[in-house]
């Protein structure tokens, strides 16, 4: 109960710092920093379903995140669709592509599901360069209206950090919320012995196509709120790079919890800016700072956090018991 109890007065102190973070953003710049840290938290904690909760690689999720970005941003600038029916066609489009991606990684497991999902998204991302009527090609996509809903505008820095805000809190109680579920432990199975798993009367291949299909959701999502919060979007953004900066994100803040992509992506997001002031040699630092984080925290920085706990919770139980 009692371990319980810290967790929810953890949630509730870390929303409320969210909630008077605007209050210490002294400008549009720091706010815009902050609006990407948002949809990156959201983006890493649907990818942790994936890689975290599941085991399942993948390096086609950026390319996810790309098909939501243009559904949106074509269903409201070419079609005039509303913003909600922009991010709902985003999620869902998004989500079937996911599941389509999940057919053939129920056939192949490891290093070929890297390259496979490394394929297919190489391949999204060269369709939306080619289909220029649509996605205007190389040359980008702009004009992307901020948010707008039931004629309230989110144009502003500030109203339009709480609706990202609130998304990503959502995102986050539906983790929390599954992973006490018979999903969340069939998740988990999954990754841990897909064999034991099977033994146990789990459909592996219902939870990967779930896993894949849920974490295609979030990206979706993501993508519609990234487009609508930079107003400008193109193909050589959604590159391999990105998705190596989301793999570090789950796997440096901790994967297979639910605090962990958020600490993650706020630290990969906020670094290179905090790193700004060494200017030409920011880069270098900021590789670094990843590959120490990677080297003497394999379990990330929730996981080290977990580790401290438990310790501290164990050297008190030793000194009570003297006592």
């Amino acid at each position: 109960m009692r371990g319980a109890g810290n967790r929810y007065v953890f949630w509730a102190v870390a929303l409320a710092a969210a909630l008077a973070a605007p209050l210490a953003l002294t400008n549009n710049y720091q706010l815009g920093v902050a609006h990407q840290a948002l949809i990156f938290a959201l983006l890493a904690t649907g990818y942790n379903l994936l890689l975290g909760f599941t085991g399942l690689v993948s390096f086609g999720h950026i390319a996810l995140f790309a098909i939501g970005a243009y559904a949106s941003a074509i269903l409201v600038v070419t079609f005039g669709a509303p913003f909600l029916v922009g991010v709902g066609a985003a999620a869902i489009i998004a989500g079937l592509v996911g599941v389509v991606i999940a057919m053939p990684a129920l056939r192949i497991k490891g290093h070929y599901l890297t390259l496979l999902t490394l394929a297919l998204g190489e391949v999204i991302r060269l369709l939306i360069r080619s289909m220029e009527s649509l996605t205007h090609g190389s040359q980008g996509f702009s004009g992307i209206p901020r948010p707008e809903i039931f004629g309230m505008s989110f144009r502003a820095g500030v109203p339009l950090y709480y609706l990202l805000l609130f998304a990503l809190v959502l995102g986050v109680a539906f983790v929390w919320r599954i992973e006490a579920t018979r999903y969340g432990r069939a998740f988990k199975a999954v990754r841990d012995s897909e064999i034991g798993a099977e033994v146990c009367g789990v459909r592996t291949d219902h939870v990967k196509v779930l896993a894949f299909g849920v974490s295609a959701v979030f990206a979706g999502v993501a993508g519609s709120l990234y487009a609508h919060t930079m107003r400008f979007i193109s193909p050589e953004f959604f590159s391999l790079g990105l998705t190596i900066t989301l793999l570090a994100m789950v796997l440096i803040g901790g994967r297979g919890t639910v605090i962990g992509p958020i600490v993650g992506a706020i630290l990969l997001i906020s670094l290179p800016e905090w790193l700004r002031f060494v200017k030409d040699y920011y880069l270098i630092l900021f590789g670094l700072a990843i590959w120490l984080c990677a080297i003497a925290l394999p379990d990330g920085l929730a996981g080290a956090a977990a580790r401290l706990l438990q310790a501290r919770n164990s050297v008190r139980g030793r000194a009570s018991l003297r006592t």
